[in-house]
């Protein structure tokens, strides 16, 4: 496996279809959660916030930021964690 240098456009464009195909999966889940659970709702704001960032080429919002997806979508599973009272192993 090497790091991805984003040199091969193509490449990156396949990578990026398939996190707006999670973001449009993952819309109804932070709705649903948002409506149980007020704070959820920040979750979907920044995940949209996230991704419009990477679309106008800004990569570094996909995983290597503290606001990235990856970021963001790892604190709604760590919040989602603590709120079910599932213990981390």
């Amino acid at each position: 496996m090497t790091a991805n240098d984003h040199t091969d456009r193509e490449y990156d464009a396949r990578v990026l279809d398939r996190f707006a195909d999670l973001d449009r999966r993952a819309e109804p889940v932070c709705d649903r959660l948002s409506g149980a659970v007020a704070r959820f709702a920040r979750y979907r704001v920044r995940l949209s916030a996230a991704l419009t960032r990477v679309r106008d080429g800004e990569l570094q919002y996909v995983a290597d930021d503290l606001a990235s997806y990856h970021s963001v979508w790892f604190q709604l599973h760590e919040d989602l964690l603590v709120t079910l009272g599932i213990p981390r192993h």
